[in-house]
């Protein structure tokens, strides 16, 4: 094993995992390729680029998520819309529709479509509501959040953006990420504190009122969790 391998504890370095998404990507699993890479994603679609590989859909696929993940969305939209016209998949229609909602396109909800037509059990027409019905989802999922927890929130805000800022996406953070916590846990002081609901993202993935108004739910416990030092699986309520 090589010396920097063996202080690393084993884990495959950046170019051997581009390698084994780029696999992955051309056996149908380009969502699952990112998990591979995991991290450093700008890094890795330079790997890729490297690669003496062919173009072909799954090489594509894999760049655009890449792209995604890196925070250039417009390279990201690029690749992925010669991947569709080579071979066409849902997956990467969806991919589509998110790029575009991200790059202000009238047009994301044509991709968004498609994807539903191609998978309607996986991918949903996304259901988008005004800002100020989503603020209340977000109050009423708040208020959900039992007394003995409430009375630790009062200086907690409640922030609603579109989605997540884009330096932070360079930095590594999820272009999908539903919520977010910020400031100290319940055990510590004198730090701002603010949950932050993703308006689109939530809408991306839900398809009537009744499933955004459980993920919104579903999204405050998490968030209300971090503030408690709490993982998911040890919340009490």
């Amino acid at each position: 094993m090589p010396l920097s391998r063996w202080f690393g504890g084993g884990r495959p370095g950046l170019r051997d995992r581009v390698v084994n998404a780029l696999q992955q990507a051309r056996d149908g699993d380009a969502d699952g390729a990112i998990d591979t890479i995991a991290e450093r994603f700008s890094e890795a679609l330079a790997e890729l680029r490297s690669l003496r590989q062919p173009v072909d859909p799954g090489w594509l696929r894999l760049a655009a998520r890449l792209a995604y993940r890196a925070a250039d969305m417009a390279a990201a939209a690029d690749f992925a819309q010669q991947a569709l016209t080579r071979d066409e998949d849902a997956a990467t229609w969806n991919l589509v529709g998110r790029l575009r909602v991200w790059l202000g396109h009238k047009d994301a909800a044509a991709a968004f479509a498609r994807a539903a037509e191609l998978e309607p059990n996986v991918f949903p027409v996304p259901y988008r509501v005004k800002r100020d019905r989503f603020t209340r989802m977000a109050e009423v999922a708040l208020a959900a959040i039992p007394e003995t927890f409430q009375e630790k929130l009062t200086n907690t805000m409640i922030v609603v953006d579109d989605l997540p800022d884009l330096d932070a996406v360079r930095e590594g953070e999820d272009p999908d990420l539903l919520g977010l916590y910020e400031g100290a846990t319940v055990l510590e002081h004198g730090l701002p504190e603010r949950i932050v609901l993703y308006q689109r993202n939530h809408e991306n993935i839900v398809a009537d009122e009744r499933e955004l108004a459980e993920q919104v739910r579903e999204t405050m416990r998490h968030e209300v969790g971090h503030h408690f030092g709490m993982e998911e699986d040890e919340l009490p309520y």
